[in-house]
């Protein structure tokens, strides 16, 4: 919901310029009823004319919210894998193999990444060490140290098996994801997909 166009185009062009073109098959963005006039014919004429057929404009008739809009974000998709991600997001080089490598391995896997923050002054990357992600009593999401064993076998690059899933960045078989009842539809509130989605995910 009114995005600022440059960051729009931002993760739009990193998604393009760091995907494989053969793992790539379509960008899908989810306008909530925005009501900037940037988003409305100059996005589209952009997008079309830089990535014909690549990118989707999905546009709510009213406004939705961020759980609503990211099922009609999925009900648009036609890949065998999707991803959800925020609208000011950047993919780095080599983030889509393992992702999928992951899923390949397990259908039933839901992958998030531990999320590197972009500093808002000066777009400057700020690392995060890989973490997992918990949940506090108040039922908060929460990055959580890994466990022991996660430790123990001293591979950064094996996965975490993690009880929260935060829904800002995340990638799913497209189907599983439909088969565990995608999120609910009826959640209003920041945050509480984080924990619904691990739960959901943690059940199978």
């Amino acid at each position: 919901v009114n995005e600022a166009l440059s960051v729009i185009l931002r993760s739009v062009h990193s998604a393009v310029n760091h995907t494989p073109t053969h793992l790539l098959k379509e960008i899908i963005l989810v306008d909530d009823n925005s009501d900037e006039e940037e988003l409305k014919a100059p996005l589209e004429e952009y997008v079309h004319k830089r990535y014909p057929g690549l990118v989707k404009v999905v546009r709510n008739q009213k406004r939705e919210g961020l759980i609503r809009a990211r099922i009609e974000g999925w009900k648009a998709a036609t890949g065998q894998v999707t991803g959800f991600f925020d609208a000011h997001v950047e993919f780095t080089a080599g983030w889509a193999e393992p992702v999928l490598s992951r899923i390949q391995e397990n259908r039933k896997r839901v992958i998030l990444p531990s999320i590197d923050n972009i500093k808002q002054d000066t777009f400057e990357v700020q690392r995060y060490e890989n973490s997992a992600h918990g949940y506090s009593w108040e039922l908060w999401c929460m990055y959580i140290s890994p466990p022991k064993d996660w430790w123990d076998a001293g591979d950064p690059s094996l996965p975490i098996r993690t009880p929260a899933m935060i829904g800002c960045s995340f990638v799913v078989n497209r189907q599983f994801f439909g088969e565990i009842g995608l999120l609910d539809p009826g959640m209003d509130v920041y945050g509480g997909e984080n924990i619904e989605l691990g739960i959901k995910v943690c059940a199978q």
